[in-house]
């Protein structure tokens, strides 16, 4: 009982004495001076921009297509006597290269058989022509006989009168007479029937010429020669095999001459449209759209017309682009890796603007708007915007030349708010 009241009144002892320096800790403590808080405006990033001439560009996405292709066709019939190696699909085909070549065979009789109708009439005329020199001589001579007979009646009929000719030496002079006009008649009928029948003859000649003419137009044909330099894009028949007039026998397009099918949305085509309007042909840019290895590579080209109808499915302005090739073209031409059928992108420049500021597309706002600092104080001015094209906007009004855009965030923005610019080190500009 006694050590249970020693060991309380420990307890109550350590309780007092630490009250007792609890108490004199507390009145002895410093009272902390107060400091009033300083509002520090908020730190910014700003960039400097300069208006300039900046040109529009429409960028769309097209296919290649050969500007020219031409079917090849066989004009006569007959079968296929030898082709060229290089007809065949992607084949490099020369201009006047013979591709295909009909067997001519039956071509060349027929035109011996023409040359010898052209030989037989040429010796008919030549004939007629001598009958006609044979003629004209027998006419003389008939003349000169009918002459002698005349001459010989008058000198027998004065004979008669005298009674020193009998009558029927009269008769017979005049019989001889007759026939001698008779001959000269009979001749010059002959000789006026070699007219027409020299017309028939030369007529004749000018068939069987005609025929000549044919049967080498008909072998010129049975060769099928290039119509330009180019590339065999299909082909349809085989050696050996039988073809007729008209059938198509592979198709060709001609190296170097590629255009470009791109479709233009309409609200974009007010940036190419001035260009038009001035008679002016817009410049534009190819590339491959979607390369497998890091392929820059650019070809330039020229809007070459604009189709007549929209496309009703996209609501797209279709236009063609001509690819401009290179004055060296040849086998090694970049150009002739574009082939039909390969997807581009097209860059189509368009009408040029004065006194335009260009600011990255994340710096404007809602409503337009955009943040400037004049002497540390937030603007929050109001900007018309020309255009927004990929990540940039092309602001026509609303800025000044020096103007300084803020370009860190700023939550909470109010127009007048205090900035701090920050350390110039860390800022650029926009010319």
């Amino acid at each position: 009982m006694v050590s249970i009241v020693i060991r309380f009144v420990r307890v109550v002892i350590v309780l007092a004495a630490a009250s007792a320096l609890g108490f004199w800790l507390y009145s002895i403590r410093e009272t902390p001076d107060r400091q009033p808080v300083e509002q520090i405006p908020p730190g910014v990033r700003v960039v400097e921009v300069q208006p300039e001439t900046q040109q529009m560009f429409v960028e769309a996405l097209g296919t290649v297509t050969p500007r020219n292709t031409v079917n090849v066709a066989v004009e006569v019939a007959g079968r296929i006597e030898t082709m060229h190696p290089a007809f065949r699909e992607g084949g490099r085909i020369e201009k006047d290269q013979v591709m295909i070549q009909i067997d001519r065979r039956s071509f060349l009789l027929d035109r011996a058989a023409a040359k010898a109708g052209v030989d037989q009439a040429e010796a008919d005329i030549a004939y007629l022509r001598q009958d006609i020199d044979n003629l004209s001589a027998d006419i003389r001579l008939a003349e000169s006989n009918m002459d002698l007979a005349l001459k010989e009646v008058e000198r027998i009929e004065a004979l008669t009168q005298r009674e020193f000719a009998s009558k029927t030496s009269l008769d017979k002079t005049r019989q001889q007479y007759l026939a001698a006009s008779i001959q000269v008649q009979t001749t010059r009928n002959r000789l006026a029937l070699a007219g027409p029948l020299m017309a028939q003859k030369q007529a004749a000649l000018a068939l069987a010429r005609n025929d000549v003419k044919k049967m080498d137009l008909i072998l010129e044909k049975s060769r099928i020669p290039a119509p330009f330099t180019g590339f065999v894009r299909s082909r349809q028949v085989e050696q050996g095999e039988y073809v007729n007039p008209g059938q198509i026998l592979g198709t060709i397009y001609r190296a170097g001459a590629l255009d470009v099918d791109v479709r233009i949305p309409l609200e974009e085509l007010k940036w190419i449209r001035p260009l038009f309007d001035s008679g002016q042909t817009p410049e534009a840019q190819v590339c491959i759209a979607n390369p497998i290895s890091n392929d820059s590579r650019v070809w330039q080209a020229r809007v070459a017309r604009i189709k007549a109808d929209i496309d009703e499915k996209t609501r797209t302005l279709p236009l063609i682009l001509e690819i401009v090739p290179d004055s060296g073209a040849d086998r090694d031409n970049p150009l002739m890796t574009l082939k039909p059928g390969a997807f581009v992108r097209c860059r189509i420049a368009g009408e040029r603007f004065d006194g335009i500021h260009v600011l990255p597309r994340h710096l404007i706002h809602p409503g337009s708007q955009v943040y400037v600092v004049t002497d540390d104080r937030l603007d929050i001015r109001q900007v018309s915007v020309l255009r927004k094209f990929n990540d940039q906007v092309f602001i026509e009004s609303g800025l000044m030349p020096g103007d300084t855009i803020v370009t860190s965030p700023l939550p909470g923005a109010v127009d007048g708010m205090a900035v701090t610019v920050k350390s110039a080190d860390n800022q650029g500009s926009i010319p």
